[in-house]
């Protein structure tokens, strides 16, 4: 034994090592309490960002093309579109714009007015029908949908093997859809997105 360590007996050890395990007990706790803390104002983070960053407006299903009979392109598509689940408050639909372009043109396509009805005016786009259980028509909330029909003029037509783009723009956001569309043009044209 060195001089000055006779009276350090086991108990004494067991005494300094139960200190030094009490308190590195204790700080891995605060250590951890702080990341969990950390993770959960992250993901609240994140959650808040996707929600106002990502458009309340959504197209469901497919995009199809209708062929007017006369020039054989597609005259006009028919477009669902739906409201996102949680992005806040309804849809006013008179409040959404649309801009068209293809490899020659970029334009913006005017409203229907009224906004409901059957067949929308050449060069204008209109809502057709309305699924949901609200009485607002001229509103989505979640879980409703409306179907869009843009109706185009005879110059911006769709002839085959043609590439365009349409964006649905609201005041909280915008959703772009873009196609090529088939050489060969049916009554009824599914039109799938480009990748």
């Amino acid at each position: 034994m060195r001089p000055g360590n006779e009276g350090f007996t086991g108990l004494e050890a067991a005494i300094v090592l139960m200190a030094f395990i009490v308190i590195a007990s204790v700080f891995s706790y605060v250590v951890l309490g702080a990341g969990f803390f950390s993770i959960q104002k992250s993901q609240q983070t994140i959650y808040t960002a996707v929600e106002t960053s990502s458009s309340p407006v959504t197209i469901e299903n497919q995009v199809f093309g209708c062929k007017n009979e006369s020039s054989g392109k597609i005259g006009s598509l028919i477009v669902t579109i739906g409201k996102r689940y949680g992005s806040g408050s309804v849809l006013d639909l008179s409040k959404i714009s649309v801009i068209w372009s293809d490899k020659e043109n970029l334009f913006m396509i005017d409203r229907s007015d009224p906004i409901y009805t059957d067949m929308p005016s050449s060069g204008s786009w209109g809502i057709v029908d309305k699924q949901g259980e609200s009485v607002e028509t001229g509103y989505l909330e979640n879980g409703e949908y409306a179907t869009m029909l843009i109706n185009m003029s005879p110059e911006y037509e769709i002839s085959g093997r043609e590439s365009f783009s349409f964006e649905l723009i609201s005041p909280d956001g915008t959703v772009a859809f873009s196609s090529i569309s088939p050489l060969t043009i049916d009554r009824i044209t599914t039109l799938y997105p480009k990748n």
